[in-house]
């Protein structure tokens, strides 16, 4: 049986041990500790609720000479009413006191909890005198109402800990963030969710903005082109509100394989602020915001003159900030707090053009279709100096987007267009990065469904590509024709066969 037992030193100050008259034990605490026993009594100074302390005991002050005494007296005001607290060694013999006041909207709109008192054993003996040297084997029975005491303060201890001030998530480390960037980070979290997704909401409804990744039941492709990505739709979602209890089931109302996001409706209050979205720029300070487990996660950097890789599709940018992988499908907010674009992994996120071309289509049509170019794509501007002077200097060309590959079989390939050439221009426009192109794509997309051209119509969209041959150094234009198309796009690789021995017919080249 554990046991904590503690001997008050007789400097420590304890409420007056009196007894009620004709009882001959010692009167109920405040706190609403147990009735003590005939022999072995205890006094439990657990928290509990505030009560009104006896009349005429209030709470000790410094003596009449002291600043502290002289100051609280000059604070005192006639409109003021005392506030009960509990009485001291010396206040029980009788030495006067100076009430502690408080003005009465501060007593009416503030109700505290009474002191954290750790409970310790006083033991007596049968002549009521109090024990120097507790039993080494205390009657069970009699001991009984301490280690009940006990454990309610360990249960309350417990309760405290939980608290956001006192967890043990909340950080004391240090922070490199500035006071006004912090406060801009405070504000944005009011709109990143439990899914470290954000939302727009209307009538009773939050249509949350996340990430695909969410629902997609396999480990993410290497290579995105490649269009292997598997999801869930009817996967069950629980999203997590505001507040640390609240959890509410969404529904899924469209996921996007091309740009790689899901929009959820839940049942929801309006929240306190809505995002406010801003165009992004490279080289911007930007501040990565998540949420795990009702936790905030807070990455910051600058957004890199940077485009995607082979393996990435055109419509990613990039900070030299990180995040945990838990905050994909979070926000990437300006120092004024706006957002620039939603997190698909640590360091490269959606900017907040793409996603709202794509969401003006979505509330329209209800899908976001999207052109197949047939080719990967990358800014020149998104390269590095030393590569950027090389093709000035050769081609004497300073903006264009390399052809990084061409799908097989493709009507780009069909055309002319191969790897390392140069797209100057798309109908007479000049494109500096692929996100610019993905947005370009998505304004012809929409001008063709306001025409009723639509998904499945025969007619093709024509685009007119200003082509720079890097081989043989020669410019030309290209009439591009696709279709719009709801699904990914995937680039596929050009193979052929190479034969080994004599087969059986002729193989030709594929």
């Amino acid at each position: 049986m554990r046991r904590k037992r503690r001997v008050s030193p007789s400097s420590v100050e304890r409420p007056p041990q009196s007894t009620e008259p004709g009882t001959g034990t010692a009167p109920a605490t405040r706190s609403g500790s147990l009735a003590a026993a005939p022999v072995t009594r205890f006094r439990s100074w657990a928290a509990g609720s505030l009560t009104p302390a006896p009349p005429g005991v209030g709470p000790t002050v410094p003596r009449e000479g002291s600043l502290r005494s002289r100051a609280l007296r000059r604070r005192r005001q006639p409109s003021q009413v005392h506030l009960s607290a509990p009485a001291s060694a010396s206040t029980a013999a009788g030495e006067e006191v100076e009430p502690m006041l408080e003005p009465e909207e501060t007593a009416g709109s503030f109700s505290p909890n009474s002191p954290i008192r750790v409970p310790y054993l006083e033991e007596y003996d049968s002549n009521g005198e109090l024990c120097q040297e507790p039993s080494l084997f205390p009657d069970p029975v009699l001991i009984e109402p301490y280690e009940k005491a006990e454990q309610e303060f360990s249960d309350k201890i417990a309760k405290i800990r939980k608290l956001p001030t006192l967890d043990s998530d909340t950080s004391i480390s240090p922070s490199i963030i500035q006071e006004s960037a912090a406060d801009t980070i405070i504000e944005a979290s009011k709109f990143v969710l439990g899914l470290s997704s954000y939302i727009e909401w209307s009538k009773g409804t939050g249509i949350i903005l996340t990430t695909a990744q969410l629902i997609c039941s396999t480990s993410p492709c290497l290579d995105e082109w490649l269009g292997e990505d598997k999801y869930a739709p009817n996967a069950e979602v629980c999203v997590q509100l505001l507040h640390m209890d609240d959890f509410k089931t969404g529904t899924l109302m469209y996921l996007d394989k091309q740009y790689g996001f899901a929009l959820f409706s839940v049942l929801m209050d309006e929240p306190k602020r809505l995002p406010c979205f801003s165009n992004e720029r490279f080289a911007q300070d930007v501040f990565l915001l998540g949420r795990y487990e009702s936790n905030l996660l807070i990455g910051n950097g600058k957004v890199l003159s940077k485009g995607a890789g082979s393996y990435k599709r055109h419509h990613y940018m990039y900070t030299d900030g990180h995040i945990s992988p838990h905050g994909a499908g979070g926000a990437v907010i300006n120092l004024e707090g706006d957002v620039t674009g939603m997190i698909t992994g640590p360091k490269h996120f959606i900017p907040s053009s793409t996603i709202q071309k794509c969401l003006e289509i979505w509330k329209t049509y209800n899908h976001v279709p999207r052109i197949h170019l047939g080719m990967k794509l990358f800014g020149i501007k998104c390269l590095s100096l030393v590569s950027r002077e090389k093709i000035s200097r050769n081609y004497n060309i300073d903006a264009g987007l390399i052809v990084k590959a061409v799908s097989a079989e493709s009507n780009a390939e069909k055309l002319g267009v191969r790897m390392g050439d140069i797209i100057l221009s798309v109908n007479g426009e000049h494109i500096a990065t692929a996100v610019e192109l993905e947005n370009k794509l998505l304004d012809i997309s929409k001008a063709q469904l306001e025409k009723g051209i639509g998904l499945g119509s025969a007619v093709d969209v024509t685009l007119a590509l200003d082509v720079f041959n890097t081989t043989k150094c020669g410019r030309g234009r290209r009439l591009l024709k696709a279709k719009l198309s709801r699904t990914e796009e995937i680039i596929e690789e050009g193979k052929y066969p190479v034969i080994y021995g004599r087969p059986k017919k002729p193989v030709e080249k594929v």
